[in-house]
């Protein structure tokens, strides 16, 4: 699988190819985890089993030291961007991503409006 190093987000699986931010061969205790869970993808645009990779995987990312790394490179927050421009590529949608942010938006709006109902 070919890698390809960037200064933005963390890291994201393509068609045939991995972008890792290339800051993190510098902090090996993330970067081989990192590595491991996108070479763990598939190259599917979406499937299940992505789906069920990125919500209940064991991570062995110390999400401390990850968070730190953020903050000390701040281009890596584009992780949490689920629609990314890339100059080569164009714009790519993390499928995933929204699907997550849907469900945390659901939930909260579920709490919230139980909340307001019930209390």
């Amino acid at each position: 699988m070919k890698i390809i190093e960037v200064d933005h987000s963390i890291a994201n699986r393509f068609n045939g190819y991995i972008e890792i931010n290339k800051n993190l061969k510098k902090y090996p205790e993330l970067y081989n985890p990192i590595l491991a869970h996108e070479l763990a993808h598939s190259n599917e645009p979406f499937s299940i089993h992505d789906l069920k990779l990125d919500l209940v995987s064991d991570s062995e990312v110390s999400h401390i030291k990850l968070l730190k790394f953020m903050f000390k490179y701040p281009k890596s927050f584009l992780q949490l961007s689920p629609i990314i421009y890339n100059k080569k590529k164009g714009f790519s949608i993390d499928i995933n991503l929204i699907i997550m942010y849907l469900v945390m938006f659901i939930t909260f709006f579920v709490v919230i409006v139980l909340g307001v109902k019930y209390l």
